[in-house]
């Protein structure tokens, strides 16, 4: 692919794997049936698979040496569970090196189809053009192009009960820990969708936002601080994460509960709503300038939802939430359960926060850690 001209990789998430190339437009043809034969018709040699394998467990290794990663793997845990979203996507090496040759390739076969895959082109295009890699990518794949056996595109789901262990903590040593707090929150598709997306940029994207300007800029608790949504088929989750001095820990998830619980007593002022529909905006055109990112987008959203939304309907959608929706929207947040936290800190800071919670010193929500 480097040959091209082309940069190219591939990622899985909790629903999806995407494979991307990023060409310049006048080999886009050759690029689209070469990253359709890595996808969907791949050589799967039991030799490569087994240097992949040791590839995969330094990949996880690397996770395991990044405080963030720790910290947000241990809210899954601490939001859902056993659940297959409380697991790490990755797995963890023993489970990698058990993995068989076999088994990965009935894996492929069977989940790997040409109707259970979304093709998104975004670039300087025509449509012609663009129906032209289409047929490429189709072409290339010869047989395979021809409809599975396996019926619908969707997979049956299970409920999900987001009832995790309240509170995982992965000890390590270092001069910061890490934490992620998180609320169970709306499934995708959900009609309050648009108001949480508004709301998570008041509390925490963006300097100035609410917990930057308090947290770091007023206090100087944490270096970095955020808040975020994300959203599956049948659950979801809202999310603070930041770092910040271990003895600091404790004084941050306090501002970060009270913040939230704040969010559903009041409404926000009206100069926080602008700033925040004025931010996603821009966000949302300067998504619609990157080309990958804008590939991206068409493909989940026709991959994974019912109704796929364009970027400027997503934005209208915004433009009409109105404050009482978004105090709406945070009551319904705090109501449905306790807040959950994961950690990644030294074992006295694990052991602080504890006895903190015995005194009551955090929210109630927070009491009876558990660490694994």
């Amino acid at each position: 692919m480097e040959s091209l001209g082309a940069t190219s990789n591939a990622g899985t998430d909790r629903e999806s794997t995407i494979y991307w190339i990023h060409v310049p437009q006048a080999v886009a043809v050759e690029a689209a049936r070469l990253i359709g034969a890595v996808a969907l018709a791949p050589l799967l040699h039991p030799e490569h698979m087994r240097i992949e394998r040791q590839i995969v467990i330094e990949e996880i290794r690397s996770y395991d040496d990044d405080p963030s990663e720790q910290a947000g793997t241990a809210l899954d845990r601490a939001l859902f569970g056993v659940h297959a979203l409380g697991r790490e996507i990755a797995g963890r090496p023993a489970e990698v090196r058990a993995l068989r040759h076999e088994a990965v390739t009935r894996f492929h076969e069977r989940t790997y189809t040409p109707a259970a895959t979304t093709l998104a082109i975004a670039g300087d295009l025509t449509l012609a053009d663009a129906q032209g890699v289409a047929r490429a990518v189709r072409a290339s794949l010869g047989e395979q192009a021809t409809p599975p056996r396996t019926v619908g595109g969707r997979t049956a789901l299970t409920r999900v009960s987001a009832r995790g262990e309240g509170f995982v903590a992965k000890t390590r040593d270092g001069e910061q820990a890490q934490f992620a707090l998180g609320l169970p929150a709306l499934r995708r598709e959900d009609p309050d969708a648009p108001a949480l997306e508004l709301l998570s940029t008041i509390l925490g994207d963006g300097s100035a936002s609410r917990l930057f300007l308090e947290l770091r800029e007023e206090r100087g608790l944490v270096y970095d601080i955020s808040a975020s949504s994300v959203e599956y088929a049948d659950a979801g989750a809202f999310i603070v994460s930041g770092g910040a001095d271990p003895s600091k820990v404790i004084p941050a998830l306090q501002l970060v509960t009270a913040a939230l619980r704040r969010l559903a007593r009041e409404v926000p002022s009206e100069g926080e709503i602008e700033r925040a529909r004025a931010y996603l905006a821009g966000r949302l055109e300067r998504a619609a300038d990157d080309p990958r990112g804008l590939a991206e987008w068409h493909a989940s959203q026709r991959l994974l939802r019912r109704s796929p939304q364009e970027l400027p309907d997503l934005l209208a959608e915004i433009m009409r939430v109105r404050p009482a929706d978004l105090l709406r929207v945070a009551r319904r947040l705090v109501k449905v359960g306790g807040f959950r936290v994961g950690l990644s800190a030294p074992r006295t800071t694990v052991a602080a926060l504890r006895r903190a919670a015995a005194r009551g010193d955090l929210d109630p929500s927070l009491l009876q850690p558990r660490t694994r």
